[in-house]
């Protein structure tokens, strides 16, 4: 891959089903088909406002930084995510015969050559953003690794009906034959809490930087939560 900017290839049909796989129906507790596939144009809008009720009340950092009744973080996030899926590798889950978001993954890819600065007014967002490209640094992934390019992602939600039926683990299998569709060798992600940290373990990430919450306070992201360790983990694809 070229040292650029990186773009979807206009040879991969837009949206593409990724994975499907059999899970629970939280309704009825019936087998049901899941499929998880590029996030189309037009339900961006309703992604996005699904990151804004679930990811920002429930992931660990932005609960504590209370970024969800901060309205300029909000703002900016939504700004944050509206780039990412303009990218075309965002991924949602729905289940057959449905178009009611349940999960959302929203990746990403980290150029080498190419990363844009966050600016960013609210100072607990800043502080979201900031730890987790203080953790993906200190990685130094592209010359540990020898890549230009690889998959990334700002944040995965599973709306709350949907939650303990191991579909963060399917919605993270899924950059598995994503990747390798788009030429990616590499995916990488901070992963806070546990509840994602173990689907990803099952997927075969590895911890690449571990770091206690303690320590991040230490260096200038004061971030209290219930919760001992923030992972950058890794998949070599």
């Amino acid at each position: 891959m070229s040292n650029q900017h990186w773009k979807r290839p206009s040879t991969i049909a837009f949206p593409s089903i990724w994975h499907s796989f059999k899970a629970s129906d939280p309704y009825d507790g019936q087998p049901t088909t899941y499929r998880i596939q590029d996030l189309p144009p037009n339900r961006w809008d309703d992604a996005i406002d699904h990151m804004c009720e679930y990811f920002l009340r429930d992931e660990p950092i932005c609960a504590s930084l209370q970024l969800a009744d901060d309205p300029v973080a909000v703002r900016e996030l939504r700004a944050i995510w509206s780039k990412v899926v303009e990218q075309k590798c965002a991924v949602v889950c729905f289940k057959e015969d449905s178009e009611e978001i349940i999960a959302l993954n929203m990746l990403n890819v980290v150029s080498k050559e190419f990363q844009e600065p966050i600016v960013l007014k609210s100072p607990t967002a800043r502080v979201f953003v900031n730890s987790t490209l203080h953790m993906t640094a200190k990685g130094d992934l592209f010359n540990r690794y020898g890549v230009d390019h690889y998959l990334s992602a700002w944040g995965l939600s599973v709306h709350p009906k949907f939650r303990g039926l191991g579909l963060a683990t399917e919605v993270i299998r899924t950059r598995i034959p994503l990747a390798k569709t788009f030429g990616l060798a590499l995916s990488a992600t901070v992963f806070s809490h546990p509840g994602s940290q173990i689907p990803a373990a099952k997927v075969g990430f590895q911890d690449e930087v571990v770091e206690s919450f303690a320590d991040l306070a230490k260096e200038g992201f004061p971030i209290e939560v219930n919760v001992e360790f923030n992972k950058l983990m890794t998949l070599k694809i």
